[in-house]
């Protein structure tokens, strides 16, 4: 008889998002830009320069999750802002216990080796 592992179907929606990126990057040749500088997400978000600043002084972004601090600079993490956008709660949020991410990531090279085969 076959059983149903629960655990794994949860990570159906993460692989079809997988899918759908690299499906993207294939067809557009390119790769998506993750990481921006205040300047930069003041332009993709439309937001001013200061308004943003400002976001993150009455903490609409938070250190570690929208934005991390690399050499002095802010760098802005494009899912995070996407997130926040559009009111999802940040996967970052979430605490990984060391042997669930360990199970991600073996899982992510079976995909990777799946689709190099």
């Amino acid at each position: 008889m076959n059983t149903v592992d629960f655990d794994t179907l949860k990570q159906i929606p993460k692989i079809l998002e997988l899918l759908v990126y690299v499906k993207n990057t294939i067809e557009k040749g390119t790769v998506e830009k993750r990481w921006f500088n205040t300047r930069e997400l003041a332009l993709y978000t439309g937001y001013k320069f200061e308004t943003i600043k400002s976001k993150i002084k009455k903490g609409e972004f938070t250190q570690n999750i929208h934005y991390f601090k690399k050499g002095g600079i802010l760098l802005f993490d494009k899912v995070e802002v996407d997130n926040w956008v559009m009111g999802i709660k940040s996967a970052n949020n979430i605490a990984y216990s060391k042997k669930q991410m360990e199970e991600t990531d073996e899982n992510y090279s079976d995909l990777v080796e799946a689709f190099s085969a």
